[in-house]
């Protein structure tokens, strides 16, 4: 008995041998054995010439067991250790051969894809990309990523608010950073997963909550400088009289513990739809690893615009009877903005059971516009047409924010595997000061009266709130956890208005206006208790769980000497569940409930009629609005044909929905108060399929996309229910080849429908068709030519809103000094068809908008590739050493990091290496 005791204390023993299929020993197998809950955590044997491999001391806990080998199929197995065993014996394991397609002639390939645990690893070296491509050329090329020219990338449809390199932030929270400015052929394998919030990923008690991540893992020779500075003059015409420039400077050095960047660009060339425009921004971004123990990260970042522009809106108001108001404005506008962003991350972790995070955020902000506009409004009837007023608008606005967060979570890890605790705080800040003066001229048809009004606004709003959350975790055996959670927020605003009449006796604004002068203020705060509960096997995953909370609102205007108070309780049900049916296909469902209040400024019983065209009131009688919120997602992918499919269904039901009900007036303006109503919802379905096309070495993406939404709304008193459908069908191509040439082509087509109860005359369903190429020619000695195609076309909609355009970009480089330096003529919008139309259908209006563009112009463009300086920047061990070493690597918001080079033997996909 003391015996067994003692070898409890010890751990339990874990033993395997593996055979091929002829029952020979199978040597050199690498072995990973990770925790379940955390496979961040791992441990690694090689079998011996026998084909035997151990494992010791282990504690009881659910393990996966990872056995890769080359020419042989890799394996992926769920072993349960019990504690009250000493040892567990896995007996001979059989390992299935990998044979190539040509049984005579071995070939090693690239395997384009692979599955890692719950991550999808895109091997970087089965993509050809053009010279000087940048980590958005290479994402584009892959299955299911989709890259805009902004650096934004969507997975399977989906946002990526997060990209990592090696498993770090790059440049402060910006992920376009890296998409646009890390080359392409530093990147050895991308990985897409979704990624746990940070609590979850402690605790190891996943609540079903995600975040489409990725993570891009460098080569081993990737360190030092890197960036492609550039320096470019240009003219919108032969004449040279309206000059461009744009400056953009880029340096980052990279090592693996330590980074620095920096950032300057300037030009006149951005913001197409506001017409002349300068803008600059310069920045700094530093990371580094502060003894063992602690790690920090800074940036900071100053953005200028200053610009004008000039529009043209049409829009359509929804009554009832099939009565449309009619909106024609004509607008012009100034103006300048400067931002600064502070941003600083420390992470300490004393040991394997204590972490610290804390994260302060500050930014300020100023702006300063000036804006003139007229607008003439009549009523239409059918054929009748009945002119309400002409309104001349000109005003000015200054203005100024602040804002400061700060967050800290505190993570403690008890013995006992699995019980843990977490707490989180969260305090921010913000202030609000603006001074803005409106001149309004209102010449009312009906009433035929010309009335002027002059005033000035003082805004002052101060919010502050603060936020705690504690989490533990309790392990109920090997696949069972429970999990409590207490919250606890509270936030106070301020808001003071404060409106002067222009007084022509004291040349001033210095007859206060009591009507729409106001002070008020607004207390919120509640607790939140939640208890879940988690199952979770080698396929299942489940969990379910309900928080009550208790809350109370208090609203208090002193101008107006309203007060108003609140108490309510609310249930907060989630559930979620995943299936995974093997290594590439699973399934995963979610529901949550949640609550959102209604604005301080919605539930203020005060009328605003600083503009008599849209009168607003407050409505102190609102409630709570309860979103009902689902989804299933089903995926599948073939390591061998790189064959992937991927499925979702999304639905959001509103209980007690916020919407305004809208009441026309005489003089053809607008009466609007908010209210609750129910009937609002919204579906969506996605279809994704990636298949790689050997015969021409190039992908196919397939999309599809349909959308629901149903909204209720109030028109003149009477309930209206307007329904969009869409239905879109992308097909993007994109080559492969190995040398010469780059081609991506995507065309889609999409159909809208939209329809009104209360006013069915404005019934419509129109379609259009965009058609994309892009292409690029490369030689071996520098030479270059690109071009980029966009048609758009629009059909089923009346003349004047048929937005057809055909944009086309071409340009022809030169690389020189060993292809580190190249010159590039461009040309953009050479057809000079660039409109700035936007088109849109609410649920109670139609409005097109075109904007003031910026058309043809050229650009003649000097820039140098500074990786080719080969600056060693500090650090030790690149990630890709230390995956090649078998170490854990950190990574933010996943924790299954390791993975082989994704080689196999045979494989038909990707390129012959």
């Amino acid at each position: 008995m003391l015996l067994a005791q003692q070898a409890s204390k010890k751990g339990t023993i874990l033993n395997g041998q593996f055979q091929d299929s002829q029952k020979k020993p199978v040597r050199g197998a690498t072995i990973k054995l990770m925790h379940a809950s955390d496979t961040a955590k791992a441990l690694y044997r090689i079998s011996d010439s026998l084909g035997k491999f151990s494992f010791t001391g282990l504690t009881a806990d659910t393990y996966i067991l990872d056995i890769q080998v080359q020419n042989y199929e890799n394996l992926h197995k769920y072993i349960s250790v019990d504690q009250q065993k000493d040892s567990v014996q896995l007996g001979v394991i059989t390992l299935a051969d990998h044979y190539n397609d040509m049984e005579t002639v071995s070939v090693t390939a690239v395997r384009p894809v692979t599955m890692n645990g719950d991550t999808t690893e895109f091997n970087a070296d089965a993509y050809t990309v053009k010279p000087d491509a940048t980590a958005g050329d290479l994402l584009s090329k892959m299955a299911g990523l989709e890259v805009d020219k902004d650096g934004n990338v969507q997975s399977d449809g989906q946002p990526v608010p997060k990209i990592y390199v090696n498993g770090k932030p790059f440049f402060g929270d910006n992920p376009a950073m890296a998409v646009k400015n890390l080359p392409a052929d530093a990147i050895k394998k991308i990985q897409v997963y979704d990624a746990q919030t940070d609590q979850s990923k402690f605790t190891g008690f996943d609540d079903g909550e995600r975040i489409r991540t990725i993570n891009i893992v460098t080569r081993r020779k990737f360190k030092g400088l890197f960036g492609r500075p550039s320096v470019a003059i240009g003219s919108r015409d032969a004449s040279l009289k309206n000059p461009l420039y744009r400056i953009d400077g880029k340096a980052f050095l990279y090592g693996p513990d330590k980074q620095l960047s920096f950032v300057a660009k300037a030009d006149n060339t951005r913001g197409a739809r506001v017409g002349k425009n300068h803008g600059s921004t310069y920045g700094a971004n530093y990371r580094n690893k502060i003894g063992e123990t602690s790690k920090i990260a800074a940036s900071y970042m100053l953005n200028k615009n200053m610009g004008s522009g000039d529009s043209r809106t049409w829009r359509q108001d929804l009554y009832t009877n099939d009565t449309v108001f009619n909106k024609n404005t004509v607008r012009s506008s100034w103006n300048q903005q400067i931002n600064h962003n502070f941003n600083l991350d420390w992470e300490t972790k004393f040991d394997s059971t204590n972490e610290l995070y804390i994260r302060p955020r500050y930014s300020i902000a100023s702006d300063h516009n000036t804006n003139s506009s007229t607008t003439t409004i009549d009523s239409a009837y059918k054929e009748q047409v009945t002119p309400k007023n002409k309104t001349v608008n000109s005003g000015r606005s200054d203005g100024n924010q602040h804002n400061f967060n700060l967050s800290a979570t505190y993570n403690h890890r008890f013995k006992k595997r699995g019980r843990s605790i977490s707490l989180d705080l969260n305090m921010n800040s913000n202030s609000n000061d603006r001074i803005r003066t409106s001149n309004t001229e209102l010449f009312d048809y009906v009433a035929d009266s010309l009335e002027i009004t002059r005033r000035k606004f003082i805004n002052t709003a101060n919010n502050t709130s603060y936020r705690a959350n504690l989490d533990y975790t309790e392990p109920l055996g090997l696949h069972h956890m429970l999990q409590l959670e207490l919250n606890g927020a509270y936030s106070n605003s301020e808001s003071d208005q404060r409106a002067f009449n222009y007084d022509s006796l004291s040349s001033g604004y210095t007859d206060i206006d009591s009507v729409l002068t106001n002070l008020y203020g607004n207390t919120y705060q509640s607790t939140r208790t939640t208890l879940s509960y988690r199952y979770h096997d080698e396929h299942v995953r489940f969990s379910v769980g309900s928080g009550t909370q208790w809350g109370n609102v208090r609203s208090l205007n002193r101008t107006k000497n309203t007060d108003i108070h609140q108490d309510y309780v609310n249930l907060y049900p989630t559930a979620s569940f995943s299936y995974k049916f093997n290594k590439w296909r699973r399934l995963r469902f979610r529901y949550s409930g949640r609550t959102s209040q209604p604005s301080v400024s919605q539930m203020q019983p005060i009328v605003d009629n600083s503009n008599p065209l849209y009168i607003r009131a407050g409505n102190p009688d609102l409630k709570q609005r309860f979103n009902h919120n689902a989804f299933i997602e089903y995926s599948t992918r073939d390591s061998v044909t790189s064959r992937s499919f991927y499925g979702k269904i999304d639905a959001e039901l509103a209980e007690n929905s916020v919407v305004n009900s809208v009441t026309r007036l005489d003089n053809g303006g607008q009466y609007s108060i908010p209210v609750n109503i129910n009937g609002n919802y919204q579906m969506s379905a996605y279809l994704g399929v990636g298949l790689p096309i050997h015969w021409i070495e190039s992908n196919l993406d397939l999309q599809t996309r349909i959308n629901r939404q149903h909204m209720v709304s109030l028109i003149d008193g009477v309930k209206n229910y307007t329904t969009q459908h869409v239905f879109s069908e992308t097909f993007r191509w994109r080559s492969n080849l190995k040398k010469a040439l780059d081609i991506n082509l995507t065309t889609r087509p999409t159909y809208h429908l939209t329809n009104y109860s209360v006013s069915k005359s404005t019934d419509g369903n129109y379609f259009d068709q965009l058609i994309a190429f892009d292409g690029t020619w490369y030689s071996e000695s520098g030479w270059e030519s690109s071009a980029g195609f966009h048609y758009t076309l629009y059909a089923g909609l009346p003349k004047e809103q048929q937005n057809n355009s055909t944009i086309l970009n071409i340009s022809f480089a030169k690389s020189f000094a060993q292809k580190a330096a190249k010159l590039t003529l461009s040309v953009t919008d050479l057809l000079n068809q660039s409109n700035g139309m936007d088109f849109v259908r609410s649920d109670n209006f139609i409005q097109q908008t075109q904007n003031d563009v910026f058309k043809r112009y050229f650009l003649l463009t000097f820039s140098y590739n500074l990786k080719d300086l080969h600056l060693h920047f500090g650090g030790s061990k690149s990630a890709e050493q230390k995956e090649d070493a078998g170490e854990s690597q950190p990574h933010s918001g996943h924790k299954n990091r390791n993975s082989g080079d994704g080689h196999a033997r045979g494989g038909r996909a990707g390129r012959n290496v």
